[in-house]
């Protein structure tokens, strides 16, 4: 049965679709597992990252969006989610797959919900749903949580791509979720996000069946040669750990991944890459995660207990595998 996981700051910009993209290709091509994504932000940027704009655009014409699944709900006549997952032959991912020829099918399984904008059209349509006095949908708060249980035992595990910010979806993942981790650039502010999240999951624990647990911080864009990038992971690494729970390995701030976190849908300007819909594939997750150099590890401050790890050196693509691995042992899944 699926082990389902929030990826939750309530700061933007930290890197959350990015993490999700990362953890969900390793765990499924490094590590064999079979990963359901769930993208529930408005702003879609995990939906653009992993599946072709041609295929986001038939995906909204066939009404098979996070949008439209939750709108079944506030009309009354709730969907079954897996008719909203866009799987094969709908391309999620830009890593190629091995291919079973006795199957005729991939041994691979990365599925998706996507997100579009119309997202935040749900917010308007609560609203005049009040506004009108009309009835509210009793199963709300439970429409997600009851669409991944009847789709548990498809998947190994489940990663839920929040949305920044408190509101009904991020309460509504969390109240779904078994366990929660939050990406955090190490500035104040972003540690300010993880704290309210962390108080909401509290709140929501006076359900019952909301059991949802903290699993860590993963700091991300680290750059350690910045004194408030230091100061503030010393204190992570300090007289913050018994709280925020930070993984030993961290994602540095790289040329590499800030080029494949983004994305660009202008195919009249962009004559190649995934943005444009273009079907080349990277061959493996270390084609598409690893640069030709070593990366160095802090000398000093707590960040440099990665040299007891891994040396004073370390190739990136190893960093992001024991991660993933670390990832893995903390919501027992390995």
């Amino acid at each position: 049965m699926a082990v389902v996981i929030s990826v939750i700051n309530l700061k933007g910009g930290v890197g959350k679709s990015t993490l999700a993209m990362i953890l969900s290709e390793h765990l499924v091509f490094r590590f064999n597992k079979s990963v359901l994504l769930i993208d529930m932000d408005a702003q879609a940027n995990l939906s653009y990252l992993m599946v072709p704009p041609r295929w986001i655009s038939t995906q909204e014409k066939e009404h098979r969006t996070m949008y439209d699944f939750f709108k079944s709900s506030l009309s009354g006549k709730q969907s079954s989610l897996s008719e909203f997952i866009a799987r094969p032959p709908l391309i999620v991912s830009n890593i190629a797959r091995d291919f079973d020829t006795v199957r005729g099918r991939s041994n691979q399984t990365l599925d998706m919900v996507i997100s579009t904008p119309r997202v935040a059209q749900l917010d308007e349509d609560l609203l005049s749903l009040w506004e009108n006095k009309a009835p509210m949908p009793t199963n709300l708060r439970y429409a997600l949580k009851e669409g991944l249980d009847a789709i548990k035992y498809d998947y190994d595990i489940i990663l839920v791509d929040c949305p920044p910010g408190l509101s009904f979806f991020t309460s509504t993942a969390l109240m779904s979720s078994d366990f929660f981790v939050s990406p955090v650039i190490p500035e104040p502010l972003s540690l300010e996000g993880v704290r309210l999240v962390c108080d909401r999951a509290r709140e929501l624990g006076r359900y019952p069946d909301c059991k949802v647990e903290f699993a860590g911080t993963i700091l991300n864009i680290v750059k350690h040669y910045r004194n408030t990038h230091k100061d503030t992971c010393n204190q992570i690494y300090g007289q913050k750990s018994d709280a925020l729970k930070p993984f030993s390995y961290w994602l540095p701030d790289n040329e590499r991944l800030r080029a494949l976190g983004e994305f660009e849908i202008d195919t009249e300007h962009i004559k190649e890459g995934w943005g444009a819909g273009v079907d080349t594939k990277f061959h493996s997750v270390y084609s598409k995660y690893s640069v030709s150099y070593l990366l160095s590890n802090p000398k000093e401050g707590l960040l440099s207990k990665a040299q007891e790890l891994e040396g004073v050196k370390y190739r990136l693509h190893e960093r992001i595998e024991r991660l993933v691995q670390e990832f893995g042992e903390r919501i027992n899944i390995f």
